[in-house]
């Protein structure tokens, strides 16, 4: 199994139901000639799905704390509203529907590969999305997959995970 896949897998992946925890960008830094900003997703991505047959009909996945990172991001939109609880209860991980992207023909970003607007749907928060521009992207396991009940995996399993990488 690859450990990490690029923009030319997109149509091979799915991240329905993949949790996200984590959002950090990497701006560029022009004084030092760097011109690239990058939008990093911290996700359980969710490898397989197994699907068991009779009498059990238990579904089970195969999950694996993952970073997606979209490369010379521009025009981030970004709205994940958990609404307003009053202060009575704590934010939970995000949960991605699927990822769509629509080639931009007049960009000027990056004159020498294709750029592309890209739309993530959230399940949750609903109504959730993050759009944005980027010429592509780079999915990274960070360890190996679990086998779980579960589509995400618990914040503790996750940090034992990826400190035993």
């Amino acid at each position: 199994m690859a450990l990490t896949w690029t923009t030319e897998d997109f149509d091979r992946l799915s991240w329905h139901d993949n949790a996200l925890y984590g959002v950090r960008l990497a701006v560029a830094d022009p004084e030092a000639g760097d011109w690239r900003s990058d939008l990093i997703l911290e996700i359980d991505h969710i490898v397989e799905w197994i699907c068991a047959s009779a009498p059990d009909q238990r579904v089970r996945f195969r999950v694996a704390p993952a970073r997606l990172v979209f490369h010379d991001t521009t025009d981030l939109d970004l709205r994940l509203n958990w609404g307003d609880s009053g202060a009575q209860t704590n934010l939970t991980e995000a949960s991605i529907d699927r990822i769509e992207r629509a080639r931009v023909q007049d960009q000027k970003i990056c004159l020498d590969r294709p750029y592309y607007r890209w739309a993530i749907e959230m399940n949750w928060p609903r109504g959730g999305r993050i759009a944005f521009g980027a010429s592509g992207f780079t999915l990274t396991l960070l360890a190996d997959p679990a086998l779980s009940d579960q589509q995400v995996l618990l914040p503790a399993e996750r940090a034992r995970r990826l400190s035993s990488a």
